[in-house]
Formats: C-alpha cells, structure tokens, sequence
C-alpha cells in the first residue's frame, strides 16, 4: 500500500513538473540566448526598421530569443522586449537540424561582423575585391565614409514619420 502510494505521488509530481514546464515555456522550446554581432543596434517596437526604437543594444550583449518572424527576431534584453533583424545576432537564422549539417559545413574559421553584415547583403569581401577590380576608377574612400556615418535613432524616426514613411 505504501509503495503505490509513492508511486502515485511521484507521478503526481512528476505530472505537475510537466504543467510547470509547459506553463513556463508554451512553445515547447527552452530559452535561447543569441549574442548581438554587430555594433550600433536597436530593439524595435515592431518588426521592421521604421518602427519605433525601444532601446540600444551594444554589440556582445546577450539577448534572450522570444520568438521568430521572418527575418526578425523577437528578444529580451534587460527586461526590454523588441525587434532585431536576424543579421544583427549570431545565430538569428532558425536551428541548425542535426550532426550531419553541423559536420558538411567545411572548416570553420573566425569572421568579423562586418563580413557577417555584408554577407547577409550578399557582398562578401571577394564580392568587393572583384567589384574593386573591374571598377578601379570609382572612390571607394566616400564609399568608407559613408559607412562610418551614424544616425540618431530618435531624428530618424522623427523624419520617418515627417515623410509619412513605413
């Protein structure tokens, strides 16, 4: 008697567990935190750069993954909820599936967040040495100034707004 009623109990317990777990995590998935790779980010109020900006997030924070939306991606960071386009945090894209696509990958090595950035724009550094070639008489030096151009988050979307933008 005494030992089925053990075993009801850790069923009852193990039961609650569940229901505690399903609760805490409705999507059946365990929290991902993904890292911010690029400098000069904002969370986002909606999914989309012309939504209003909620917070900065520095390049190497930690943000918690909350859900997916195209190519968006739905954080945490520090108690803030909102957007970041999935080019700006490494491993934004949807989980790589399996051992076999982790291992056909060829070999791995170190890339910077600009390469990350323009690969996700398709202009990886051998696009650009290619376009370098066959264009030697362009100024690529206003080119690299206007990179290095940052803009206010709040006078952008003030202008947004003025131009009746989306």
């Amino acid at each position: 008697m005494r030992t089925r009623m053990r075993i009801q109990r850790r069923w009852l317990g193990a039961a609650l567990l569940g229901v505690a777990l399903l609760v805490a995590f409705p999507s059946g998935v365990w929290p991902q935190n993904l890292t911010v790779s690029l400098s000069n980010q904002q969370l986002y109020s909606q999914p989309g750069f012309t939504s209003p900006p909620v917070a900065p997030v520095p390049q190497g924070a930690q943000v918690s993954l909350i859900s997916r939306e195209g190519d968006w991606v739905q954080v945490d960071y520090q108690g803030k909820r909102g957007w970041l386009h999935k080019a700006a945090v490494a491993g934004g894209g949807p989980p790589v599936s399996g051992l076999p696509a982790l291992l056909s990958g060829g070999p791995v090595r170190q890339t910077t967040h600009d390469e990350v950035a323009l690969a996700g724009k398709g202009f990886t550094p051998e696009v650009e040495a290619g376009f370098r070639q066959k264009n030697p008489g362009l100024n690529y030096a206003q080119v690299d100034e206007v990179e290095r151009l940052q803009v206010d988050p709040a006078r952008l979307q003030a202008f947004l707004q003025e131009g009746g933008l989306n």
